[in-house]
């Protein structure tokens, strides 16, 4: 299963504001490269995406029944990458 292309608009928009957040005011530890999957809320079918360093993330609504974090890992490391090559490419990625 995609799981990146249904919510693509909502993690663009979410990255973005961290991403600006981060280059204002950020330290390395909270930079968005930490960024992973946290949790799936099978009631609210809220995704939360959040820093493995520090507690920052962001939670987005989805049409999802249920996320297998094994699935959603790799593709959300893929997006992520692309993200901040393409769109902040002063930020490190590795």
């Amino acid at each position: 299963m995609n799981y990146i292309e249904p919510i693509k608009d909502l993690l663009d928009e979410n990255m973005h504001e961290h991403c600006v957040m981060f280059m204002r005011i950020g330290v390395h530890y909270e930079s968005p490269r930490y960024y992973n999957f946290n949790n799936f809320d099978r009631d609210t079918k809220e995704l939360t995406i959040q820093s493995t360093q520090k507690r920052l993330g962001f939670k987005i609504p989805t049409n999802f029944e249920f996320v297998f974090a094994d699935e959603f890992w790799p593709q959300f490391k893929v997006y992520r990458t692309e993200f901040l090559i393409n769109n902040y490419p002063t930020i490190k990625t590795i």
